[in-house]
């Protein structure tokens, strides 16, 4: 069965610089698998940094958004998650990062049905 059939299916997810963290203390980010809709909707807000007249705010807003949507939540990130707290916790850098990583549902070996 496709995996976005499964009902709840999500994935865990870490930037690249957290790799080599013990898993029990890693920063750890649970994403939703992504349909081929999602995944249109994500990279088409990693482009946005390339295209004319896009302000710096636009950019940094949809991205967060656009994480904040893709994500159920967080561990090991010492704080509630949130909207706001994505924009406290993360540079525009690794908002991209974890966007391009959920944007190709990597780490999908690891799923939890829920």
């Amino acid at each position: 069965m496709p995996i976005l059939l499964e009902p709840g299916a999500t994935f865990d997810v870490w930037l690249k610089s957290d790799e080599d963290k013990p898993a029990a203390t890693r920063p750890t980010f649970t994403a939703k698998a992504q349909s081929m809709r999602g995944q249109r909707k994500i990279l088409a807000v990693i482009d946005l940094i390339f295209a004319d007249g896009v302000t710096v705010d636009d950019v940094f807003d949809k991205s967060r958004d656009c994480l904040f949507d893709a994500l159920e939540g967080w561990q090991n990130m010492g704080g509630s998650f949130s909207r706001e707290a994505i924009e406290d916790a993360l540079t525009f850098e690794e908002i991209r990062e974890l966007l391009r990583k959920i944007g190709h549902n990597q780490r999908m070996s690891g799923y939890e049905k829920k």
